[in-house]
């Protein structure tokens, strides 16, 4: 979503309009960090320094848990974000678990969701992407059932997948027959992406440092295995799940260098040194 227009405040990525990036609070997620989330929000309304908060995917867990429970649940979340953007750019980008936010609009929603965002400050292009994009176990159809979920019982109505997707193409019949059924592939879906992507977790992160060209810099998740490149390219935001070793995590970006934080819930910031060569 972008609730405010760029042009209403500062538009030139610097140390006094810092790009403030988090991904992958999981909201409704057994394992979510969501007082350490809070208090993150409200680090951010305290300082002057911030031009725009983006909210990079899986912000809320649709797959997981029905999706007015979550929104009615976690409301505090939202009137956080609403009240920030009054003061900075509030972005919120789709991710794989909550992929049908793009399906949400119009005006009285308040929130306008996106699929990725660009910033072009100083002849840099700052590319956010959740990074689902750089997973080929990811399917958006796939995704969007997924996020059809109106039960909170873990597994519910997962049998109805199979009919669901008698009309998918060929690539997607193939990865759920990979699995033996539907069923299958959704539980292989469902583990945390450090278990999930490890056999080829490398091929992820390539696919995401071979996007990026000249003039550019990306911001991703999805992996929540956070990182910033040595080279200052390309960096993770991580997640705020217990299932990650490093946990709620974030990115800021001041025009010259990509920073990576983590915060607990009393607000305490420490910076992570946790630099990644660019795959060869």
């Amino acid at each position: 979503m972008t609730i405010n227009r760029e042009k209403d405040f500062l538009s030139s990525i610097s140390a006094s309009s810092r790009v403030v990036v988090a991904s992958d609070q999981h909201l409704g997620y057994v394992n979510s960090q969501v007082d350490c989330f809070l208090a993150f929000l409200d680090s951010i309304s305290k300082r002057s320094d911030v031009g725009w908060l983006i909210i990079l995917g899986d912000w809320v867990d649709m797959w997981r848990r029905d999706a007015a429970g979550l929104f009615l649940e976690f409301r505090q979340s939202v009137e956080k974000l609403l009240a920030l953007s009054s003061s900075i750019n509030v972005v919120v980008v789709a991710g794989n678990h909550d992929y049908h936010e793009l399906m949400l609009e119009g005006s009285t929603y308040g929130f306008q969701f996106l699929k990725d965002y660009t910033i072009e400050s100083g002849g840099t292009n700052y590319i956010f992407k959740h990074g689902w994009e750089f997973d080929y176990a990811q399917q958006p159809v796939l995704m969007e059932l997924l996020c059809h979920n109106y039960s909170n019982t873990e597994g519910a109505d997962l049998s109805k997948l199979w009919t669901d997707t008698t009309n998918f193409p060929t690539d997607l019949k193939d990865l759920i027959e990979f699995h033996e059924s539907p069923e299958g592939l959704t539980k292989h879906l469902m583990q945390p992406p450090e278990q999930r992507l490890q056999p080829y977790l490398g091929d992820v992160e390539k696919r995401a440092f071979s996007s990026i060209g000249l003039g550019e810099k990306l911001v991703f998740g999805h992996t929540h295995r956070p990182f910033v490149s040595s080279d200052g390219r390309v960096a993770n935001s991580g997640s705020w799940v217990t299932d990650a070793v490093y946990h709620n995590t974030y990115v800021e970006l001041d025009g010259q260098t990509m920073t990576l934080f983590s915060i607990d819930a009393d607000q305490n910031v420490a910076e992570l040194q946790l630099i990644e060569k660019p795959p060869s």
